[in-house]
């Protein structure tokens, strides 16, 4: 039986290749701004229930903009749709109060994601060291073997942060199932000083307290420290502080990459403890229904 499973892994694209990346990125995010632009322009005038939808939107991008910026077009045509579908899924939630109001993508957050789905054959194809992405062609994999090799790709997505970039692939994959388990369940206490605590006895302990961890905090502040004082002296000359200049760039991405070492670590220790809570081979497992973000604002529960 066939199941659908997600995998995400960094590749190693050439340089033309991670040119073509980043120009598709940011052709998704000016649309998605400039939806989101366009609808708050008649959101505001004609008040609720009145918007523009993607597909219409899409009608104008193609007859319109592309005249004035053609490098639209670089860009392929189900990512620049995809974006559009995104942009109008947050405004929706937002008339609809299901969410707070859209923000505009920024190029410096780096949260736009390009989609690729799989229109023809040999459009996806994975193999055991690279991966055959439509528009961009055949990409290196830093991890070899990750992805199953000849899966069956239903779509995927391309990002890039912290001057890395990843994909991120729905596959089918057999279903290896298994019998159902026949062992006793579990509880699992959430915490704030510790990670969790299960009922056996077994207790997994705050990442954050680590030596590592701590010593990427305070490099981390040290670094931010240190790109703090680089906009304060341009506003003591007289320039604009959002202005960029080489030696900001560069502490920017001193700084991103920080943040992303320490995203990965905290999110390679969780996994790893669900991982191996799972593989108790309980029959259930019961958890504790607790606002952890919020509690942990509280800084006598640190």
């Amino acid at each position: 039986m066939a199941m659908l499973r997600a995998y995400k892994t960094e590749i190693l694209p050439t340089k033309r290749q991670g040119l073509k990346i980043r120009q598709t990125l940011g052709t998704c995010r000016y649309l998605y701004n400039l939806y989101l632009a366009s609808n708050f322009e008649v959101y505001e005038t004609l008040g609720t229930g009145f918007f523009v939808t993607a597909f219409t939107f899409d009608k104008y991008v193609n007859h319109v903009v592309k005249k004035e910026f053609s490098w639209i077009d670089d860009c392929g045509a189900k990512a620049r749709k995809q974006a559009l579908c995104n942009a109008e899924r947050a405004f929706k939630n937002f008339m609809q109060g299901k969410a707070n109001r859209p923000k505009f993508k920024k190029k410096r957050e780096q949260k736009v994601k390009a989609y690729f789905p799989k229109n023809a054959k040999g459009d996806s194809t994975i193999w055991r060291h690279k991966v055959q992405v439509p528009t961009i062609g055949t990409v290196k994999l830093k991890e070899k073997g990750y992805l199953p090799a000849k899966a069956k790709i239903r779509s995927g997505t391309i990002s890039y942060k912290a001057c890395r970039y990843y994909v991120s692939v729905l596959v089918e994959v057999l279903d290896n199932q298994s019998e159902q388990p026949q062992g006793e369940g579990i509880g699992i206490d959430l915490g704030v000083k510790e990670l969790a605590t299960i009922s056996t006895g077994k207790v997994y302990g705050n990442i954050n307290k680590t030596p590592r961890v701590k010593k990427l905090d305070k490099k981390l502040r040290r670094e931010q420290r240190r790109l703090s004082r680089k906009y304060e002296c341009k506003k003591k000359r007289g320039e604009k502080p959002a202005t960029y200049s080489a030696n900001i760039e560069k502490q920017v991405v001193k700084v991103q990459r920080l943040y992303q070492t320490l995203t990965n670590i905290r999110v390679d220790y969780e996994n790893k403890t669900i991982s191996a809570t799972v593989k108790r081979e309980q029959s259930f497992i019961v958890l504790e229904d607790l606002n952890v973000s919020g509690m942990m604002k509280n800084r006598h529960n640190n």
